[in-house]
This record gives C-alpha cells, sequence and structure tokens, in this order.
C-alpha cells in the first residue's frame, strides 16, 4: 500500500472519530488531526510525482 494511500485512511479514521466525539473540543481536535493528514497525503503524492523514474 502506497503511502500517500496510509495517509489518507489514518484521516479517515480521524473524521469517523471527529463525528462520533462526545465534545467540542474532542471533535475540533479530530478534524484538526484529519485535515493534517489529508495534507501529508497531498504532499506525499507531490513529492512521489516530482521523483525521476528510475
Amino acid at each position: 500500500m502506497s503511502q500517500a494511500k496510509v495517509l489518507q485512511e489514518k484521516a479517515e479514521m480521524f473524521e469517523r472519530r471527529a463525528e462520533s466525539a462526545p465534545d467540542p473540543i474532542s471533535r475540533q481536535h479530530y478534524k484538526e488531526m484529519a485535515a493534517h493528514y489529508r495534507s501529508l497525503a497531498v504532499e506525499h503524492l507531490d513529492v512521489k510525482r516530482d521523483e525521476p523514474a528510475h
């Protein structure tokens, strides 16, 4: 499995946690974590695309 896919799955996991969080602070934290992992996934795809073919 690609690293970008792993990062995207973690983002989805945090989104699910945000949906079921019992309080607003936890919900916000999980949403921020999801956004962070989505950003990392996009960065990883950008880096992978820019690498020269071997």
